[in-house]
């Protein structure tokens, strides 16, 4: 796991290797780091020299050369602090081209998208963005059930009920929700209480669909589908802010609304 994270942050398997071997002991020569990491010699000055570029390790001009990581509590403050300069000169290089290269349109086109990270990613940067309402229908199996099963999805479900709450409160939002089951709005709405949440129950259904639907203010959809694998959960999605197609989902959904029995505690 830690080897996955550290190739997450940008270094190679070598590096990471090395890198864990140096934790690991106080101070190493590259013998020690060899017989520690597995790591062939030919390839442990590569990755020094690269861990040395990056700040987070020190070496002794001895013969044979040692070497020794700084904290990990420090060399991970660093990594943040490069990773977020670096991210800010790519954002604003990125923005300027992505300005030339837009170009005005009235295809409406929908864009899939793979994968936990990515669908609640784009699900909590569409709330993140409402201006006006937040409409959401719930499937049999609701993403709270799916999220207590999965550890990939808990932190994510905190973060999206996190959002909700301050949409509905401090912005002032409406945030309406369609569920499927009371038992289901009744934990909705001790999360969020200041959400208006119906009940809709589709006890008929022959299977118990693991999706969602969210529509934000009119203009932007999502549509997820949760699948299982051997592992955890994954997800894949389909989204689109085309906004005759986003209009024609939210009056679907809105019909839905109409025919929902409201919940009250």
């Amino acid at each position: 796991m830690i080897f996955t994270s550290l190739q997450n942050l940008g270094f190679t398997s070598y590096e990471a290797k090395v890198y864990v071997a140096l934790v690991r002991n106080e101070n190493a020569t590259v013998s020690t780091l060899h017989d520690d990491s597995g790591v062939p010699n030919s390839a442990i000055y590569g990755a020094l020299k690269k861990l040395e570029k990056r700040g987070i390790i020190e070496f002794q001009n001895t013969k044979p050369m040692r070497y020794r990581c700084i904290p990990p509590e420090d060399a991970m403050a660093k990594l943040k602090n490069d990773y977020s300069e670096e991210c800010d000169i790519a954002f604003e290089k990125l923005n300027d081209i992505y300005g030339e290269s837009t170009t005005e349109t009235t295809e409406e086109l929908i864009w899939n998208i793979n994968g936990v990270r990515n669908v609640t990613s784009k699900v909590i940067q569409m709330m993140e963005a409402a201006k006006k309402d937040i409409l959401i229908l719930a499937s049999s199996t609701p993403f709270r059930t799916i999220a207590e099963n999965h550890a990939s999805l808990k932190k994510d479900y905190t973060t999206i009920i996190g959002v909700m709450n301050r949409k509905a409160g401090e912005e002032g939002i409406s945030v309406r929700v369609i569920s499927s089951c009371e038992d289901e709005a009744k934990k909705i709405k001790n999360l969020v209480p200041l959400a208006t949440v119906r009940v809709n129950s589709i006890e008929e259904a022959d299977s118990k669909m693991k999706s969602f639907v969210i529509v934000v203010d009119n203009s932007e959809m999502l549509v997820d589908i949760l699948k299982d694998g051997d592992g955890d959960a994954d997800l894949s999605a389909v989204w689109t802010n085309g906004a005759e197609f986003s209009s024609v989902i939210s009056h679907l959904l809105s019909a839905k609304w109409e025919i929902s029995e409201k919940y009250v505690i």
